[in-house]
């Protein structure tokens, strides 16, 4: 008796075992956690002491999270790998009169954090066009500025569900997810980042 075609296509072989991919996902707990101050323009600036000052940041920018990967697919279902995930949070930092008036140049922020984290993907769901997968990843962040600070702390990455779609060696996915990088309660670089994430693929 013949098995049902959905049923014989698990056994095919692996077309492509490599897989290398470059994407892109939001920052949106980087844009809730950190961002402009409170501006020190004053409707009555000459109300205020001829001494006041004021620092403010402001100019805030993000690249959002950059990341690539590679994978080898042992099996059907699973498949192992590496990644690192690049963002930036850009800013000035400057002391203002009351009059809202620079007294010193500012200073230009420039902060990077770095996950290297490795991988694992667990394909439950495959077609030739269409995949899902879920998929975790484990490593470290290493924070670090232009200004010479420097920090390390685990970090980890829960893909709760994704979805690549492709014929061949090209394709691309969309995930939703949570990257995670803390040292303890007060220090805390990412909870619930890159939420979405999209990227394209190439496979051999």
């Amino acid at each position: 008796m013949e098995l049902p075609t959905a049923f014989c296509q698990n056994d095919k072989p692996i077309d492509h075992r490599h897989s290398f991919r470059i994407g892109w996902g939001d920052m949106m707990f980087e844009t809730m956690a950190f961002g402009p101050s409170l501006s020190g323009t004053w409707a009555n600036p000459g109300s205020l002491p001829e001494n006041y000052l004021h620092d403010e940041i402001y100019d805030v920018g993000y690249t959002g999270h950059i990341f690539a990967e590679y994978q080898y697919q042992f099996t059907k279902v699973v498949s192992l790998g590496v990644q690192a995930d690049i963002e930036g949070i850009f800013w000035k930092e400057g002391i203002f009169d009351r009059n809202h008036s620079l007294i010193v140049p500012a200073t230009n922020v420039r902060n990077w954090d770095l996950d290297l984290l490795l991988t694992a993907r667990f394909t439950y769901f495959n077609r030739d066009w269409v995949r899902l997968y879920s998929g975790l990843g484990v490593g470290a962040l290493f924070a670090f500025d232009n200004l010479g600070n420097f920090g390390v702390a685990p970090a980890f990455n829960i893909n709760w569900i994704g979805l690549e779609v492709g014929k061949g060696p090209w394709g691309g996915t969309f995930e939703l997810g949570a990257l995670n990088a803390l040292s303890n309660t007060r220090t805390i670089y990412q909870v619930f980042s890159r939420i979405f994430s999209v990227s394209f693929y190439y496979k051999w």
